[in-house]
């Protein structure tokens, strides 16, 4: 016997709600611009171009950092200062490799350190910045808002002290690769993304720990008393978060193969706790949808790129992403999706009436 699709259900879930927003925006620029969804493919680069790879690809940093930030926020927290770990993370990448910026002004297609430092050393110093508001989260029993914010205020000032206050810039094409490269004709941040995805989705999804932060989410002290560590769940979760910020960083700054520590992860912060929430997850902590972020992500750029590609004014463009945003949360506001649910339910009960009768 075949199951029955539930609609009701459907209709509640704030990750279908995602998904209709993402297909109004993207029938809006069906509608008005067909060529949005072209793609072509240029041989010089060896990788497809259009409208849909570039959300996809511009919408990497963002996704990679909320992934952690969907585990933090599942905690009840949130983290403010993953913009300026991508800050921090770029300018440590650039200083080795350009430490002789002072002898050599002019950059060239080489580093002054080793590949794997340069990879490496921004990582490790990301996730021990996660570590620290882990530390002061957990065993300190500091507000997450509070315990974030001293590295978002400080993160960019130990950016700018690690470079001196300059900006390096760098022509090393393995470093290029991270964020300009290709990978079976898609561009590289979108494979490096994909492949950060599923290693979260494995490691929360195949294993306890996922379960265990929804549970130190609903309930702290309930848990402790199940017998979980949540200290040792928060103190995991921020230092993953760092971690992750780290390698957003490395893609950011391979992009514009430079370091800015004054703009580099500007605003990511809220634009990774905006793809949390849109994705379904709530504030309040509890149950998270890795799904749903990611879908939250890819909304949140294909509005920046529609207002790119209508040309709407720069200086509106705030203005009209918000609009859209709160049109996006009040389709999946709760009052919204148990209307449409129980006009579901009642439409299902009128059919089965009219069959039995």
């Amino acid at each position: 016997m075949k199951k029955k699709l539930d609609l009701s259900s459907l209709f509640r879930s704030k990750v279908t709600w995602a998904v209709v927003a993402e297909a109004l925006i993207l029938l809006v620029c069906l509608c008005v611009r067909p060529e949005f969804f072209r793609i072509s493919y240029q041989p010089s680069t060896g990788m497809l171009y259009g409208n849909i790879i570039d959300i996809i690809n511009r919408s990497s940093e963002i996704t990679i950092i909320a992934m952690g930030m969907t585990l933090v926020i599942a905690l009840g927290g949130t983290d403010l200062s993953v913009g300026a770990l991508v800050a921090v993370s770029g300018a440590i990448a650039l200083k080795f490799l350009r430490w002789d910026v002072l002898i050599y002004n002019t950059p060239g297609d080489y580093t002054v350190c080793s590949f794997a430092l340069v990879l490496i050393v921004p990582l490790v110093v990301c996730t021990l910045m996660g570590m620290f508001n882990g530390f002061l989260i957990s065993k300190g029993e500091m507000q997450p808002i509070i315990a974030t914010l001293i590295l978002m205020v400080c993160g960019r000032g130990i950016a700018q002290i690690t470079t001196n206050g300059k900006q390096f810039t760098t022509q090393y094409s393995p470093f290029r690769v991270i964020g300009q490269g290709s990978f079976l004709y898609l561009p590289m941040p979108i494979i490096i993304t994909v492949v950060v995805i599923a290693c979260v989705a494995l490691f929360v999804r195949k294993t306890a720990f996922g379960t265990f932060v929804e549970s130190v989410g609903i309930n702290r002290k309930a848990s402790r008393l199940s017998g979980i560590n949540a200290q040792r769940i928060i103190f995991i979760v921020f230092a993953l978060t760092g971690f992750l910020s780290g390698i957003s960083g490395l893609i950011y700054s391979s992009r514009i193969m430079s370091n800015d520590s004054n703009n580099a992860g500007l605003n990511f912060e809220m634009d990774a706790i905006l793809a949390v929430v849109i994705g379904g997850t709530s504030m309040t902590g509890g149950k998270f949808s890795l799904v749903g972020t990611v879908l939250g992500s890819i909304i949140i750029r294909t509005i920046v790129n529609l207002v790119y590609y209508f040309g709407i004014a720069s200086e509106a463009t705030m203005a009209f992403k918000a609009m859209i945003i709160a049109v996006v949360i009040v389709l999946q506001s709760e009052p919204v999706r148990n209307y449409f649910a129980k006009r579901s339910s009642l439409r299902r009960e009128r059919i089965s009436g009219g069959v039995r009768a």
